[in-house]
């Protein structure tokens, strides 16, 4: 029973921390741009077939887990310039409308070029196997997702409360006129936010398309959990967003041995459990990233 309790609990931190990745991209653009992307599923989803097509052409994973991330980043940024730059300021309907559009799009591109067959990308030979943890024996690669996905939130946190970058993104959320006024082009900033936003999606994808199937369906399904999380921590919120996920990534791991028919279930539970004690989430609808 114990470990069954520790391994559920590597588990969950794995599958919170990678969340988290997916859910910063998408409150940090919500808190900075204002916009609810719902296409940030299918980004993560052209991370994960990317991967498989740079990871099964030149066998190389570690090329894949480059190489996708930044293909994603370049497609958001099409997709910022193109065609959310010229709503800003208009009726927030107007971005999930055309982020419904584009996630909708993308899947049916994926679906035509790559079929409805599942596929997984081939992990290198040092990520495969077992290592002892503790009393528990666990997967290398869970492992290896986990510290990765751990360093780089810690590194995204420190970047946004302690680096220049991290100010000039607070403050052109808060007062995009004066940051105009001081001579930045704010509409460069919400590209490189958007673009960042993507490549975190993608790099998600990889990760988790080493251990998950990787299917046209998944960018659907990543994007109810990431909006779950979102809404839990808080609309915005930086900090809300990677204790939610790690949260929900818990509750995933403890749920799937209890009762995996109702693990879905207890997310939304828990999500109408903290809107009821706090309807702006745990911290805050207004704190900006």
């Amino acid at each position: 029973m114990l470990e069954v309790f520790i391994r559920s609990t590597f588990l969950g931190l794995q599958l919170g921390m990678t969340f988290a990745l997916i859910a910063a991209g998408l409150t940090l653009i919500f808190g900075m741009m204002d916009v609810i992307n719902f296409a940030h599923g299918a980004l993560y989803m052209l991370g994960a077939y990317f991967g498989t097509v740079i990871a099964g052409t030149f066998g190389n994973y570690w090329l894949a887990l480059l190489l996708a991330p930044l293909f994603v980043g370049l497609i958001g940024a099409a997709i910022e310039i193109f065609s959310l730059r010229p709503l800003y300021g208009r009726n927030p309907l107007y971005h999930i409308l055309l982020t419904f559009g584009f996630a909708i799009a993308i899947q049916g591109a994926i679906v035509l070029i790559f079929g409805g067959q599942s596929r997984r990308i081939d992990v290198p030979t040092v990520l495969e196997g077992t290592i002892q943890v503790g009393p528990v024996t666990y997967p290398v690669y869970w492992l290896f997702v986990l510290i990765v996905s751990t360093v780089l939130i810690a590194l995204i946190w420190i970047g946004i409360e302690r680096s220049n970058l991290g100010i000039l993104m607070r403050a052109s959320a808060h007062d995009t006129e004066m940051v105009n006024a001081l001579g930045i082009d704010v509409n460069k900033v919400f590209t490189g936010v958007f673009v960042f936003g993507a490549i975190l999606a993608g790099i998600a994808g990889v990760l988790l398309g080493g251990s998950r199937s990787v299917h046209p369906g998944m960018g659907m399904g990543i994007i109810i959990e990431a909006f779950v999380i979102v809404v839990i921590g808080g609309l915005g919120s930086f900090r809300g967003a990677v204790y939610a996920a790690l949260l929900v990534g818990l509750v995933t791991a403890y749920g799937s041995v209890i009762a995996p028919t109702l693990t879905e279930l207890f997310l939304f539970a828990m999500m109408a459990i903290v809107l009821i004690i706090k309807p702006s989430g745990l911290f805050g609808a207004t704190e900006a990233a």
